[in-house]
């Protein structure tokens, strides 16, 4: 509404101007205001759009958005808006600090991992913080390695070297003995966290898509490159734990902020 009565004001001028009785118009300094409370508003109007234009809410932007207004309201306090509108700014930024729910948005592991297996975003938005960092990426390892070794507990279980016998019956020598030999000791036996570490460094090469595409699909698309990862990110994972224990408060801080803010 606010933006179609600025767009409109130079109809709305010259209609008052026109009137006999018309209502006192609003002072130079008022249409200013309103324009730099456009700039302001923006940013929640394309968080509500990128929540409801979803067919379904994926925890993964929760992060990604919380760190989007930060920085979007911490550029507006060093631009040249008028002084009551830097006021709404600070206010803002004070509202959203001031909230438990929301600036420790990034310590929810749930919304972490969610985050970070997100191929839009991947690692992005915690380079800026490499104890986050690698602490979602152990986090994301562990719980791999669980589903390994949950699907295959005989053929990762570690196996020494010396237990490898080609020929344990001493029967007569075959000419496979050399090669079967050769390769039991040249092919390595990984363990269930080494095969997480490999699977989680070959989705975090692949690139990254783009922001307006189907991160779902991707995942049902690549599932046969990262069949471990791919079970630990399904369609529950991102959907259902949207308002888990950890992250409950995150989005109704966000709504609340910009409830308080239209006020």
């Amino acid at each position: 509404m606010v933006c179609r009565f600025v767009e409109l004001e130079t109809s709305i001028r010259g209609t008052l101007g026109s009137l006999n009785n018309a209502p006192e118009n609003l002072r130079p300094e008022a249409w200013t205001i309103l324009k730099d409370l456009i700039k302001v508003l923006k940013p929640f109007e394309e968080f509500t759009k990128a929540i409801s234009g979803q067919r379904y809410t994926i925890a993964s932007l929760v992060i990604v958005i919380a760190q989007g207004l930060f920085k979007v309201y911490n550029s507006l306090r060093k631009t040249n808006l008028a002084p009551r509108v830097l006021h709404v700014v600070d206010k803002l930024i004070a509202n959203m600090n001031e909230r438990d729910g929301f600036k420790n948005l990034e310590k929810s592991k749930t919304l972490s991992r969610c985050t970070f297996l997100d191929p839009r975003f991947k690692h992005i938005p915690f380079n800026h913080n490499d104890i986050l960092l690698n602490t979602t990426k152990n986090d994301l390892i562990e719980k791999t390695a669980n589903i390994i070794r949950s699907k295959y507990t005989e053929e990762y279980e570690s196996v020494s070297l010396a237990d490898v016998n080609t020929n344990p019956n001493n029967e007569q020598p075959s000419i496979w003995d050399d090669i079967d030999s050769c390769v039991a000791k040249s092919t390595p036996i990984g363990t269930a966290t080494s095969r997480a570490i490999v699977e989680l460094q070959r989705y975090m090469e692949d690139s990254i898509i783009s922001r307006h595409q189907d991160p779902l699909k991707w995942w049902k698309d690549h599932s046969y490159n990262y069949p471990n990862l791919n079970l630990e990110m399904d369609t529950n994972f991102l959907v259902a734990h949207f308002f888990d224990d950890e992250s409950v408060e995150a989005v109704p801080s966000i709504w609340f902020i910009g409830k308080r803010l239209c006020a």
